[in-house]
């Protein structure tokens, strides 16, 4: 049964950067979560391959800049701040970037390691 079913493997992640972005912490800090965040997340995939599991959907971080509660608390009048495109937040925008390469990055190493299985990265 497990290897006939597609495993969504997420959204992992979002309080290990929710709550310090709410709570204002400095993104360089928040920027040193990331890689055990993405050791979790491959974590569990490894441990759904024991489990049987063939076929992995797992989706990337969104892009977190442009949530009205972060338009909010880190609201700016330096439009600099802002991606001109979307009006969302640019550190925070590049942070969700940073994060979905490390992700990325990591399928990759585990989709070499197990060439049969199919890992979709949804973005």
């Amino acid at each position: 049964m497990m290897n006939k079913s597609l495993f969504l493997v997420g959204e992992i992640g979002g309080s290990d950067y929710n709550v310090p972005l709410t709570s204002l912490v400095p993104v360089e800090e928040i920027r040193s979560f990331a890689p055990s965040v993405i050791s979790k997340i491959s974590s569990i995939i490894i441990d759904l391959i024991g489990l049987g599991a063939k076929t992995l959907l797992v989706p990337g971080n969104l892009p977190i800049g442009c949530l009205p509660v972060y338009l909010t608390l880190y609201q700016s009048d330096n439009m600099g701040d802002y991606e001109p495109e979307t009006g969302c937040i640019r550190w925070m925008n590049e942070f969700s970037r940073y994060h979905n390469k490390l992700l990325v990055d990591e399928l990759e190493k585990i989709q070499k390691l197990h060439p049969s299985l199919s890992i979709i990265y949804a973005d």
